[in-house]
């Protein structure tokens, strides 16, 4: 490999493929902005038709251009397939970023699954004290060929380009969903509860059932939920302390009521009472909520539960 002198740039010559954000750009204008600031020369990747860069490239400038929208850097070359010794380039290579998140993309046709090979690596890199979850800022892609004959391997590094920006608490928010019935409807709201740090609790007679739930949910969202508490009740009169306020289409009231009385209680500790997405909140549920509305005009087909809170956190956050 080549040494170089210049410390701005990377010590030792590497190589990149730049993922762009569309296919009508001129190749030719990125490439004369990337010279302007690093050394090296293009070539196109034969298996991705990818542009690739290989030379002392200047990341952090580079990935501010408008046309790019991921680098990558090649951190392992093409090798014939030995699955011992593609753990060991892994293993190497995510040592380097401690946590990562872990993808795999078959480009030929080649009899491995790539849910099961990605699951296998990821148990070994956490065997391993590596951390691998969907929120890494470091991704680590493999990518499966074939090539003469032969399948053959390539790991990459990526970074995200742009970083993600908290979200404040908007508020003493509770959620509540009655007898949720599938993992997707805890999931959605899981990943809602999570971006807006919203308390979640859940109404189910069977709490080992929900907990199974709850455990394939978590698993299937991204996001830090192996600390994320939800409780479970039994009913409604458990809570106190609380303007319960619930959403069915047989409200009497508004989208127009609920925002006056969003305004009125903001103040206060809310809870939100949804129904599950086949029946709704219950009867049972409905009597014993003293505040009570509808969202839309469509009664038909209603909003699913989580695209409600969605829409009720969108019209409580802009509450004065």
């Amino acid at each position: 490999m080549k040494r170089i002198k210049n410390l701005f740039y990377s010590e030792i010559t590497m190589k990149y493929q730049l993922m762009l954000k569309r296919f009508d750009l001129d190749i030719n204008k990125l490439k004369a902005k990337i010279n302007a600031f690093s050394k090296g020369t293009f070539t196109l990747d034969t298996l991705t038709n990818r542009l690739q860069f290989t030379g002392e490239l200047d990341i952090q400038k580079a990935s501010m251009l408008d046309e790019i929208a991921l680098i990558l850097l090649e951190e392992k070359t093409s090798s014939v397939l030995k699955f011992d010794t593609l753990r060991k380039d892994l293993l190497s290579i995510a040592k380097k970023y401690k946590n990562v998140d872990l993808r795999v993309k078959i480009h030929s046709a080649i009899k491995i699954s790539t849910s099961s090979l990605k699951k296998k690596l990821s148990n070994y890199l956490r065997n391993s004290s590596i951390k691998v979850d969907g929120e890494s800022q470091t991704t680590i892609l493999i990518e499966l060929f074939k090539e003469k004959g032969s399948i053959n391997y390539r790991i990459f590094s990526y970074k995200q380009k742009t970083k993600q920006v908290p979200i404040k608490k908007i508020g003493d928010i509770t959620v509540l969903i009655e007898n949720p019935r599938l993992k997707e409807e805890i999931s959605d709201f899981l990943r809602l509860c999570l971006i807006f740090k919203l308390t979640f609790k859940v109404i189910h007679n069977d709490k080992v059932q929900f907990e199974a739930m709850l455990n394939n949910a978590k698993r299937e969202t991204k996001g830090k939920l192996s600390n994320f508490k939800v409780e479970v009740l039994n009913n409604l009169s458990q809570l106190n302390g609380y303007v319960k306020i619930g959403f069915s289409k047989h409200a009497n009231s508004n989208e127009l009521d609920l925002i006056k009385f969003l305004r009125e209680n903001k103040s206060k500790r809310l809870l939100f009472i949804f129904g599950n997405d086949l029946f709704g909140l219950s009867q049972e549920a409905r009597d014993k909520i003293p505040n009570m509305f509808s969202l839309t005009q469509e009664k038909t087909k209603p909003l699913k539960s989580d695209q409600a809170l969605s829409y009720i956190l969108g019209i409580y956050s802009t509450l004065s």
